[in-house]
């Protein structure tokens, strides 16, 4: 799984679903597998294939923070508004409740477009001094906010190179 992410993050979305198959058939129930093969499909635009894969990783994880982010930024991407609105709220909630990180919510409002909200939501775990933050600096689901001044700003105040 892990190898198929380094494939992610290098574009390579065949190796990158080579991998994620290869872990889920040596563990159908890990769910990070299941993940990783979503967002590999939803870069591909293979949209129903990706919901899929993510709906098993949220299953699998007792419905994690981060395997819901993944499918309601897919839901989001894909039009599916209504779906994507529910899954926030319940990161809302977790949020609230001290349960989340504000990341999950960034990359759901990302999936909406939504920058203000992305900005807002990062600035918040930074505020927090979140040790997940730095993953932002190569999450594909960020990478359309790359070239917006906010992100260099922020990768420099976390003491990280833009």
């Amino acid at each position: 799984m892990n190898i198929g992410q380094v494939y992610l993050d290098k574009n390579d979305l065949d190796s990158a679903i080579e991998q994620d198959r290869r872990a889920i058939e040596l563990d159908p129930s890990f769910p990070l597998a299941h993940q990783g093969l979503g967002l590999a499909y939803v870069r591909e635009r293979r949209y129903e294939e990706a919901v899929a894969e993510s709906q098993k990783a949220v299953e699998l994880s007792r419905r994690s923070s981060a395997s819901l982010s993944c499918l309601g930024y897919e839901y989001a991407v894909m039009g599916r508004r209504a779906e994507a609105l529910v899954i926030l709220k319940e990161l809302q909630e977790r949020y609230a409740r001290r349960e989340t990180d504000g990341q999950y919510l960034a990359t759901l409002y990302a999936g909406l477009g939504d920058r203000e909200q992305v900005f807002a939501w990062l600035e918040k775990d930074f505020q927090q001094h979140s040790g997940l933050l730095p993953d932002i600096t190569w999450w594909g689901n960020f990478d359309d906010l790359r070239s917006d001044p906010r992100f260099a700003d922020l990768v420099r105040r976390m003491g990280l190179q833009p």
